[in-house]
């Protein structure tokens, strides 16, 4: 799982990478490419983190990766917007951004499995004794 983290963390960061490339306007390029390096900046530190203290590395990582879904969420009416769009397209900065949503939900939905998983293994080591 951890591994997960720092993957997640370097694809996120390539993405902002590939975004500053897509978009002509150089603030709005520099934007996607600091909000592409916090996220994935976020995740790495959270793998180093996890190193040390493996629960409170997976944890942040879970609230990263909540806090990623919901600011990626905050552009959805864009990618209705840019899928409706006649050709030619403007670039497909929204497109990225579905990407990084999908990948935060799914890093959340194994965050939070992870979490119910040692929940339970807690209760039924408690019960055993």
């Amino acid at each position: 799982m951890r591994q997960a983290s720092l993957i997640l963390g370097i694809l996120i960061i390539a993405i902002g990478f590939a975004g500053k490339q897509l978009l002509p306007g150089r603030n709005e390029s520099f934007s996607f490419l600091q909000g592409g390096l916090s996220l994935g900046g976020a995740f790495v530190i959270c793998y180093f983190f996890a190193r040390n203290n493996y629960w409170h590395g997976m944890i942040g990582s879970g609230v990263v990766a909540l806090l990623g879904f919901c600011r990626s969420m905050v552009n959805a009416p864009r990618w209705f917007e840019w899928l409706n769009h006649a050709t030619p397209k403007p670039p497909a900065t929204p497109l990225l951004e579905m990407a990084v949503a999908a990948m935060c939900l799914w890093y959340l939905n194994k965050v939070v499995r992870l979490l119910m998983a040692e929940r339970t293994r807690r209760m039924l080591e408690e019960n055993d004794k």
